[in-house]
């Protein structure tokens, strides 16, 4: 599998956990909204409150004035935004001509077999999405520094302290990534691989890609680190 299928599996994993998160936030809101509603449908349709309904002659209530209003309740910010981000991923979805399923795990199920060229651009829509959808739940990366006992080294650019673990989906789906380096007043410097006979030592390695590894395989290199 080459970096551009894993860069694309690690997207859609975060992107499926960013939206539970903005699901849940939808559903929250739906709820206080629904409660707020039929409260103040009730507070208002009440006889002893003043209603505006027609009132019978020893102050009951007519049919009238107990319908409770049916009328829809306006939907929430979060589900707008819920609702936006299912249509673009619909859309990635019927582009790649996926099979019906899950809104992101049918895109799961077929980067497996995309060509490399076709996984690098799905990425590239999944990142962004994955983005968008975090920055409006205000949801970190899903990604944490793989350390242990001493630092691991990267196998490709040979710093300590630069790998990631993404940490989105199951556990045995995660992948390590480098971060790159700094040097005091040096820009960021990528680490990027340079194709074939790279020291990241990645089957179909591709020049100019941001290194990615499975899991797995680092954790093999660096002997127990996490």
């Amino acid at each position: 599998m080459t970096p551009h299928h894993l860069w694309a599996l690690a997207a859609a994993h975060a992107v499926r956990d960013a939206r539970t998160r903005l699901a849940h936030l939808a559903t929250l809101d739906h709820r206080r909204a629904t409660d707020h509603h039929l409260q103040a449908a009730a507070l208002l349709r009440s006889p002893t409150y003043g209603t505006r309904h027609a009132i019978g002659g020893h102050g009951d209530p007519t049919c009238g004035s107990l319908l409770l209003d049916t009328r829809p309740t306006r939907d929430t910010t979060w589900a707008d935004l819920y609702r936006r981000s299912t249509d673009r991923i619909d859309w990635l979805a019927s582009t790649l001509r996926c099979n019906q399923g899950p809104t992101v795990g049918r895109i799961l199920a077929a980067i497996p077999a995309l060509s490399p060229g076709t996984a690098r651009i799905v990425a590239r829509h999944l990142v962004d999405e994955d983005v968008w959808v975090r920055a409006a739940v205000r949801l970190a990366p899903a990604r944490e520094p793989l350390d242990g006992p001493t630092p691991p080294t990267c196998p490709a650019c040979r710093c300590r302290s630069t790998l990631h673990v993404q940490t989105a989906g199951p556990a045995d789906t995660w992948t390590v990534i480098c971060v790159g380096s700094r040097q005091p007043g040096q820009p960021h410097q990528p680490c990027l691989c340079t194709g074939q006979g790279c020291r990241c030592g990645m089957e179909g390695a591709v020049e100019g890609v941001a290194h990615i590894w499975p899991r797995a395989a680092v954790l093999g290199a660096v002997g127990g680190a996490r």
